[in-house]
């Protein structure tokens, strides 16, 4: 087969191509439009009796206009990215973001128009709001063509000429949109589809073209996603607004997005710390706040445990002792491939069964009691406690800027840091049992009745079953993953760093500590991010265990309130709040340990 012949099938292949595109964009746009302007010409729909609105889906036109225009101006201000280069440039100019300002200026008069114009609610209004983002779209379209700049006048003034002319076309027609075509009075649609698909070829072709500096070609494709995002964005604006202003009575009780129920008394009780909410008295609001510190306590701890445990499991996995080794193994296989859930049940229900019964009344010395109802721990005074915590950070401090210069793992200066450490906790240990400390009250109201056995409230630190069994199963199966990331680091490595550390005479432990773990970091850091950000979530499973997380809280006021939907969204701003939260943190640690940007 000739060359020809299979450039003849390479231009054949492509037509289909392009043409399925088409295809499928016009259903696409179709698909997301038509309910769209459907909606956009309910909610502008003003009937008035008696001086009462009678449309319940109806939205001021500012209220209307405002939430679709300025949602979409929003992406379209991410796509382009002019605002953050220019404040950052030395040389600022307002030229530099003349785009910007010149779509937001559209904006506005589009919604001046809106509020003070005349257009009916069948076909002006939709045209006039739904048209406005593929107007601004195509500013972004015409801005990186050679349409209209003259060789005669600056970009700015390009821009604003066309800028004037792709607006005012677009005005005229929202002003007169009776004595159009059918095609575009009828299908409005249509008539935008046909316009995004030509926009969308258009771009393609620029692209493909490879015309224009390596600034333009990622402007290009920006355009291109936001083009074919209009249509669903329109869609989720108008859904959501018509959703809120729903006809149906029943549907607009549901996505009634009004949390004012939150501030009536909580219904149950819970077991919180360091806050206990107070039942009755206390709202929901600080129900829900106590949960929070639950989940967030449950995940902080299961965190430093896992990762503790992660990095004592994956060093073991690579050593020498095919023992150690082979159990190291074992335990990532067990816990990695095991569901969470099962997980938690099945602790849950070995501390059941390990823990003694409720009638037992299992102590230590009088100082700690337990059962399978939770732990009972000796309560330190706050006072003391602050006072050891300082103990331990100045001590950590101290160490870190001694080491600032150097570290130094000699045998000497480890076993000077182990003799430091342990006097250092043994003093802390000390100070917090001494002095005024309150220990478990052990009452008995009925000697004759085996079961009658209980703890006063408030002379003890009381550590749950439930949090017992969440903080085991998260930290187990965490670990797993954990132990996983620290071998696959390692292994990473060099292996002439190990062999230049043996070479200098460095211990086992030093190998680990100077040579290994601070390279390996680079690549285990994101990867933990990751497992701590899913420890986060993992933690609404603490359902299974009857914990009072923030899952459990909110499950059980939709089953009281029956607010389903504003309850979901706060749950997935908690989740998303955590979740960045952490990222943060990685993310800034990260860019401490690697330095290295593309």
């Amino acid at each position: 087969m000739d060359f020809k012949s299979l450039q003849n099938r390479a231009n054949i292949f492509s037509s289909v191509k392009v043409l399925l595109a088409v295809v499928v964009l016009w259903a696409y746009n179709n698909k997301m439009l038509s309910p769209s302007i459907e909606a956009v010409s309910s909610m502008s729909r003003s009937f008035v009796v008696g001086g009462v609105q009678q449309n319940p889906a109806y939205y001021e036109p500012l209220s209307l206009s405002g939430v679709i225009i300025f949602t979409f101006l929003i992406f379209m201000m991410l796509a382009r990215n002019e605002i953050v280069p220019a404040i950052r440039s030395k040389n600022f100019q307002i030229t530099s973001i003349s785009l910007t300002l010149s779509s937001l200026i559209i904006s506005i008069l589009v919604i001046a128009l809106a509020v003070m114009g005349d257009f009916s609610p069948a076909k002006g209004m939709p045209f006039l709001l739904i048209g406005t983002p593929i107007v601004l779209a195509s500013l972004l379209v015409v801005d990186d063509t050679e349409i209209l700049p003259l060789e005669t006048l600056s970009r700015s003034n390009s821009r604003i000429i066309n800028t004037v002319i792709i607006f005012s076309v677009f005005i005229g027609m929202a002003f007169n949109i009776s004595f159009l075509p059918p095609i575009i009075s009828s299908e409005i649609s249509s008539f935008f589809s046909i316009i995004l698909i030509l926009m969308a070829l258009f771009v393609f072709y620029q692209i493909s073209s490879e015309s224009g500096n390596p600034l333009t070609h990622d402007r290009r494709s920006s355009t291109m996603i936001l083009i074919i995002g209009l249509p669903l964005i329109i869609y989720l604006s108008t859904r959501l607004l018509f959703l809120l202003h729903n006809p149906d009575s029943v549907t607009r009780e549901r996505w009634d997005l009004s949390w004012s129920f939150m501030d009536m008394k909580n219904t149950f009780e819970i077991n919180a710390w360091p806050i206990q909410p107070d039942f009755p008295e206390d709202t929901r609001w600080q129900f829900l706040f106590g949960a929070i510190l639950n989940s967030a306590r449950a995940t902080l701890l299961s965190i430093i445990l896992c990762t503790i445990l992660g990095v004592i499991i994956g060093v073991t996995r690579l050593s020498s002792n095919k023992l150690a080794s082979g159990l190291a193994t074992v335990y990532v296989e067990v816990f990695r491939n095991m569901p969470l859930a099962v997980l938690l049940f099945l602790v849950m229900l070995q501390l059941g069964e390990t823990l003694p019964m409720f009638k037992d009344e299992a102590n230590i010395a009088g100082w700690i009691y337990y059962s399978n109802q939770g732990l009972f721990l000796p309560r330190p005074d706050t006072l003391r406690i602050i006072i050891a915590l300082g103990i331990v950070f100045s001590l950590w401090a101290w160490g870190r800027y001694r080491d600032r210069n150097g570290i130094d793992d000699s045998p000497e200066a480890l076993t000077r840091k182990s003799l430091i450490w342990s006097m250092a906790l043994v003093a802390c240990l000390g100070i917090l049992l001494t002095g005024d400390m309150s220990l478990p009250n052990y009452v008995k109201p009925n000697p004759n009745i085996p079961g009658t056995w209980n703890i006063e409230e408030g002379s003890a630190f009381e550590v749950t079953k439930a949090f017992m069994a969440l903080i085991i199963g998260l930290t187990l199966f965490t670990a797993s993953v954990v132990a996983e990331i620290v071998r696959g680091s390692i292994q990473a490595l060099p292996r002439g760093q190990v062999e230049a550390a043996v070479s200098l005479g460095l211990s086992p432990y030093q190998r680990l500590r100077l040579v290994i773990l601070p390279q390996a970091l680079r690549s285990m850091i994101p990867l933990l991010n990751s497992q701590y950000m899913n420890v986060w979530k993992n933690s609404s499973l603490a359902i299974i265990v009857a914990y009072s997380d923030i899952f459990y809280v909110i499950f059980v006021m939709m089953n009281n309130v029956g607010k389903l939907i504003p309850l979901f969204l706060l749950l997935l701003v908690i989740y998303q709040a955590g979740s960045l939260l952490i990222s943060g943190i990685m993310n800034f640690y990260n860019a401490r340990v690697t330095r290295v940007k593309i």
